[in-house]
């Protein structure tokens, strides 16, 4: 009987304990030719047996164990002794390849520790069939180029890195070893229909913007607002720091402490946050203006009209040069100077790079859930836990670009299948934490934070 969906497989019994399946088999075509020397069928002799044991997919909660008895032939051809070949077994991982798939797939989004107890393998051995499955989807799948690409680093390993991403369809589309110039170029280059993408994001750094000049010649390049505002709170974190050097113990900590009220925009504070927000500014007239300065300078970021805009930022600016608070916005006073088109290009285009923003978080949970996993790995978890069937997207232009990004789908490529890789940012991190908060409750004895059996 064939109870295990195996062509060729016959069971001839089977035993269980409250953990595994032990199922004895027998497989039963003959091989049709020597693997060495091709010599037929009828100049092969038997050559004894050997038992074999393959793990196969878990069942009804138990791992499998497949104790196969495996006949051994010789050819009269080369000489050559070899095993009757097994085309549903991966022989190197002693597994069928149904299990070598499920293992791969399990383990992008599960530590290898989870996936090798479930199945009763080592995680030596999960981790090289993670890696050859991996190997495999990065020779198979090739990454569309978005219409907006977002180019931004994240921390690995303590190393940054360069990471993009699609940032119409929030997904990750590649985790780059390092973020030097010429590695950014070469992978900007080797994405597929690089000439799709209209407009790039990125951050204030030179080499991403000179690669995106020479890899991506047709794009529009925008500063990420949120790098750009965010130095607006350096500023007002400078002037804070300053005063606290004057206070007092306890009033340096109730400081630091309510540090938040002034970082946050105030149209979002709660009344007793701005009863707070009041009592500093009045005391210290200068954290006052720090603050006043801020929130006019991310107040330019909502109106809608680009000229309209750079009309606010230039009256913004005037009213700071001479003053006490030139020295503390003084970076962002250069960097809109040297970066002022680019920034601006906002308004034309409309895109962030916020999409990246979650990645540092996602990318620390996959490091702490599992320790000791290497660049490969986490990359390969970021870039695939989740699989997109997608259309190749569409730019909206004619003849001259547009400011429509939406796209509109379209067939591939005769031949190519328009698989698209990536990651759906909020649904990750949302993952990895309900993981991760599962397994601390786990660890409680019951009554501190996990319920009583």
């Amino acid at each position: 009987m064939n109870i295990l969906n195996l062509p060729g497989w016959e069971v001839t019994g089977h035993t269980q304990t409250k953990t595994d399946y032990r199922i004895e088999a027998v497989y039963t075509p003959e091989p049709t030719a020597c693997p060495g020397c091709s010599t037929l069928f009828d100049r092969l002799y038997r050559h004894g047996k050997r038992e074999q044991e393959i793990r196969d997919l878990p069942a009804h909660g138990k791992r499998v164990v497949i104790v196969l008895t495996r006949k051994r032939y010789r050819c009269q051809g080369c000489g050559r002794t070899f095993l009757q070949p097994l085309p549903d077994v991966d022989d190197r991982a002693q597994m069928t390849r149904r299990l070598a798939e499920w293992v791969g797939e399990q383990s992008i989004t599960r530590t290898f520790t989870d996936v090798a107890t479930e199945v009763g393998l080592t995680n030596v051995t999960v981790r090289n069939v993670f890696d050859a499955y991996v190997e495999r989807l990065d020779r198979e799948h090739k990454f569309w180029a978005p219409t907006q690409l977002g180019i931004d680093e994240v921390h690995l390993l303590r190393q940054p890195r360069c990471v993009f991403t699609d940032l119409q369809g929030r997904a990750i589309i590649g985790v780059l070893p390092k973020r030097d110039k010429a590695t950014v170029i070469a992978a900007l280059q080797a994405l597929h229909l690089n000439e799709m993408v209209e407009v790039v994001s990125i951050d204030m750094w030179r080499g991403y913007l000179e690669a995106a000049k020479v890899a991506l010649p047709q794009a529009a390049v925008v500063i990420d607002k949120f790098h750009v505002v965010r130095m607006a709170n350096y500023a007002v974190e400078t002037v804070r720091k300053d005063i606290r050097k004057g206070l007092e113990a306890k009033q340096r900590v109730k400081m630091m402490h309510d540090r938040f009220v002034l970082l946050r925009r105030e149209a979002d504070l709660k009344p007793e946050q701005r009863e707070k927000l009041e009592s500093w500014v009045k005391v210290y007239p200068a954290l006052g203006e720090a603050h006043r300065l801020k929130e006019t300078f991310y107040g330019i970021w909502d109106i809608p009209l680009k000229a309209d805009a750079q009309k606010a930022y230039r009256e913004w600016e005037l009213s700071i040069k001479g003053t006490q608070m030139t020295a503390a916005y003084k970076p962002l006073l250069t960097a809109m100077y040297n970066w002022h088109n680019h920034i601006f290009a906002y308004w034309d285009h409309r895109v962030t790079n916020a999409v990246t923003e979650a990645l540092n978080g996602v990318a620390k949970l996959i490091e702490r859930n599992g320790r000791g996993y290497s660049f490969d790995v986490i990359r390969a978890k970021l870039l695939y836990y989740y699989r997109h069937l997608d259309r190749v997207p569409k730019p909206v232009s004619s003849g001259r670009r547009t400011n429509n990004f939406a796209g509109s789908p379209v067939e591939p490529p005769d031949g190519v299948t328009a698989l698209r890789l990536g990651v759906d940012i909020d649904r990750l991190l949302e993952t990895l934490e309900a993981e991760e908060r599962g397994r601390t409750t786990s660890n409680l004895p019951a009554g501190k934070g996990r319920p009583k059996k």
